[in-house]
């Protein structure tokens, strides 16, 4: 059955949004003879668009479900000696959110400079005892934009990253918030499907600057010193540069990098995301990619997902897709909520943004890329792990019912939104 009052509520967002520039085409293809990504001249127009630095001697560690990356992250915030930074889009109430605001607190009560930043709309659903506990306990909270009916645009505009920082030596990111949703090991329809990636090394300086550029907008202030900022020497050998997304400052960096890498692939493409609404210009770049021989394989989530209008309007560009040779795969077990791109088995995109283009032109974002062949080996063989568990896709799959029809309509008028 339609929520018509939903469906009226879309449409309206939607032909309001169509009439506006809401969502820009600031994509510079680099063309099907772009260099191949682990040339200098990719890397420097890579940085160029992400409007960032390659930093060498960093090791990235992938922690796959949360049965994995919890512990470690819990683990790190316990060992905090100096200070802790936190953001995130989505936290409610769970066992682990539990663990995590008891952890924050005890560390600020010992002396530990403890910042979090929760976004008011993601995280609305989180019991406000926990955040009055963390301020009793002296951690700084801020919640970022809550949600003002006399401020949509101001109010539409969100905090998607995913950043944890301790001491300013490890970090983590990815696509999981605190939430049951994310607990165990994706065994069944109650467990997420996702993945969180600990960092160390030169570029962990560059996460904390993330975190920073919305400390700033919220507050006004900086941190800054030593105690956030140490000396970082070499903890691997990978190569990887942290792309902001902050579209309100400069514009697209995570589609523009996006981009970037198809367009430099010469052999493969491997693309696992949560909700995929690809622009007009990726979209060709995958097409692009196809005609000149590049593999491309997508995983997606089926009708396990969360938010079912997405999938819906995801599926207007199935058939296109799938007619110019790209391959499509439904995750079948549980909603599949990672954010991943591998390119030519040497080049991985990960973080907190999505392929669709509120993660471009609207929400704040934080994307990292690797440029590790052992490193892109290892989410190659997450993915092949991932295929295993999905149903190939073909045209009747893009298939929808009449009813929901409107949905879809709807959806794609509103995608900007989405």
């Amino acid at each position: 059955m339609i929520d018509w009052k939903c469906y009226l509520g879309l449409l309206a967002i939607g032909v309001l949004t169509s009439c506006g520039s809401l969502q820009p085409n600031p994509h510079a293809a680099l063309g099907s003879q772009a260099p191949a990504v682990q040339t200098k001249e990719f890397k420097e127009q890579f940085a160029k668009v992400g409007k960032s630095k390659w930093l060498d001697g960093n090791k990235v560690e992938t922690l796959t479900n949360g049965n994995s990356f919890f512990p470690r992250m819990l683990a790190a915030v316990k060992a905090a000696k100096k200070t802790i930074v936190f953001e995130s889009f989505v936290v409610v109430d769970s066992q682990d959110t539990y663990e995590l605001v008891m952890a924050l607190s005890e560390r600020s009560k010992a002396g530990v400079k403890v910042h979090v930043i929760l976004d008011a709309v993601g995280c609305r659903k989180l019991d406000k005892r926990y955040i009055q506990a963390m301020r009793e306990a002296g951690v700084e909270v801020e919640l970022y934009r809550p949600f003002n009916y006399f401020r949509p645009l101001w109010s539409n505009h969100r905090d998607h990253r995913k950043i944890l920082v301790v001491d300013g030596k490890v970090g983590f990111t990815g696509g999981a918030g605190h939430a049951h949703a994310w607990r165990g090991d994706a065994r069944n329809e109650s467990e997420w499907r996702d993945t969180q990636y600990e960092v160390r090394g030169p570029v962990v300086a560059d996460l904390q600057r993330g975190f920073i550029n919305n400390w700033k907008e919220l507050t006004g202030r900086n941190l800054s010193g030593e105690a956030y900022f140490p000396r970082l020497g070499k903890a691997g050998s990978m190569e990887a540069v942290s792309i902001l997304g902050a579209p309100l400052e400069q514009g697209d960096t995570i589609g523009s990098t996006y981009l970037a890498a198809i367009d430099a692939a010469k052999s493969s493409i491997l693309i696992e995301h949560a909700y995929f609404l690809p622009p007009k210009d990726l979209r060709e770049a995958m097409k692009r990619a196809c005609a000149r021989g590049v593999e491309v394989e997508v995983i997606l989530p089926g009708y396990k997902i969360d938010a079912k209008y997405v999938l819906i309007g995801s599926k207007l560009m199935w058939k296109e897709l799938l007619r110019a040779g790209v391959k499509i795969y439904i995750y079948e077990p549980s909603m599949m909520h990672g954010k991943l791109m591998v390119v030519d088995d040497q080049l991985s995109i990960i973080g907190s943004g999505n392929f669709d283009p509120r993660s471009m032109f609207t929400n704040d974002e934080l994307n990292l890329a690797v440029l590790d062949k052992a490193f892109a080996r290892e989410q190659r063989a997450m993915f092949e792990s991932d295929k295993l568990r999905c149903k190939k896709a073909v045209e009747e799959d893009a298939e929808v019912s009449f009813w929901a029809l409107p949905w879809q309509w709807s959806a794609w008028l509103a995608m900007p939104l989405l």
